[in-house]
């Protein structure tokens, strides 16, 4: 009996260490899908594969008000929430906010995607409408990103008025804009610089934000005209070649890895999907799983163990290494006293500081989403590193000469400095 207690204590001692040496989560991290489940797809299995993936809201678009009622029913069997819109959100606000406003699978109610200056107000009015019926939920509209090709689209000498006057005007938790940055197999030159703006906003008016990551090929070859329909996917689908150029290729793990880490880097609280179906994407035309799927469903893991560095951080600073600086960046030119050497080789790293709770973690965020990036580091021994199992293990435990994977990350956790 003596045997027998002594070593379930060793048990339990056991699962005790093993428990404070993980990195505690803090809720989850908000991950939507644009279009995720058609109108005519509708059923908790459909919605189901959003749950599998990682998805926790979808933006839902809908062309009548019973088709909404069957999605949340579905939805909420499958454990995910929905963004919804219907014209009858529209033409009958008050009497459609109160037939859904209860369902336990509400997320909020979607109003526009890249509205110009003039329909903020329009926008507004009808936000507060819906407020004033449904106090517990929020509007969502979707910003341009900075590159709009038509800037006068914007209704705004630039887009920093288009941007603040939006803020100061509509009602909503947090920011959203769209910038698929993977084109002709490279990155934009401004995509930083636009999360760099948002970045900035957090960082000192402590607005939150969302930002996008692109889930499916989106264009079709680069001297095509116009937007391709599904047929048309489907068809590209036979006859993809990998070596062809695209203006947005068929997405790759490390490219998803890329955009995902570089927007948690500058502080974003919530990614997310577009597009969810049709070639290149995580489902295809007929709604089955592709290696897109696969890849999401990688990331949207890690990145939830991983709540505890990224949920609610508060962003102290974000710079690059490199021979070349992304355009709207900084330079790495200071590092915390914990962190002795920090040098990167090949095209570059994004090196960001946060702090959450009592902590404050370093994230390496290797810049090329198509070769590895060595790194070397040196930490005082205060310093952990964070695994992506969650693990927290003393960095010193790693040599100082390491290799980060194309558009993967490192985490250090350091003890938070007093300012």
């Amino acid at each position: 009996m003596m045997k027998r207690l002594i070593g379930l204590f060793l048990i339990l001692v056991g699962f005790n260490t093993l428990a404070q040496n993980l990195l505690p989560k803090k809720g989850i991290i908000p991950t939507m899908s644009w279009g995720g489940i058609a109108e005519s797809e509708i059923s908790e299995s459909n919605y189901r594969k959003l749950k599998d993936v990682g998805v926790t809201i979808d933006i839902a678009f809908f062309t009548k008000v019973e088709a909404v009622a069957l999605a949340l029913d579905a939805a909420q069997k499958a454990g995910i929430k929905l963004m919804i819109s219907c014209p009858e959100l529209k033409t009958a606000t008050e009497k459609t906010v109160k037939k859904f406003m209860h369902h336990p699978a509400l997320e909020g109610y979607y109003l526009a995607d890249e509205p110009n200056k003039k329909e903020f107000d329009e926008l507004t009015k009808w936000a507060k409408l819906i407020k004033s019926v449904d106090p517990k939920h929020y509007c969502f509209v979707n910003l341009f990103p900075n590159i709009n090709s038509n800037q006068s689209k914007f209704g705004t000498k630039d887009y920093q008025t288009y941007v603040d006057e939006f803020d100061r005007e509509f009602p909503a938790p947090y920011l959203s804009f769209d910038f698929y940055p993977v084109v002709d197999q490279a990155l934009h030159p401004r995509w930083y610089e636009n999360l760099a703006f948002f970045a900035k906003k957090y960082q000192t008016e402590g607005r939150p934000f969302w930002a996008f990551a692109l889930t499916t090929s989106y264009l079709a070859y680069s001297n095509d005209a116009g937007q391709p329909t599904l047929d048309d996917f489907y068809q590209l689908y036979k006859t993809y070649k990998p070596e062809k150029t695209y203006v947005h290729g068929i997405p790759t793990l490390a490219d998803l890895r890329l955009q995902v880490h570089s927007n948690l880097a500058y502080g974003a609280q919530g990614i997310e999907y577009w597009s969810f179906r049709g070639f290149g994407s995580p489902l295809d035309a007929q709604g089955r799983r592709t290696i897109i799927y696969d890849h999401l469903q990688k990331i949207n893991r890690e990145i939830q163990t991983l709540s505890g560095v990224f949920k609610g951080a508060k962003l102290i600073s974000v710079a690059h290494t490199g021979v070349q600086i992304p355009q709207g960046t900084k330079r790495l030119d200071k590092l915390p006293t914990c962190i002795q050497l920090l040098e990167t080789q090949g095209e570059g790293a994004i090196v960001s500081w946060l702090e959450n709770g009592k902590n404050a973690f370093l994230i390496i965020v290797n810049r090329d989403f198509k070769n590895k990036m060595k790194l070397i580091i040196s930490t005082s021994d205060a310093v952990k590193r964070i695994m992506k199992s969650g693990e927290i293990v003393p960095a010193q435990e790693f040599a100082p000469v390491t290799e980060i994977e194309p558009g993967d990350m490192l985490i250090y956790m350091v003890p938070t400095e007093k300012k």
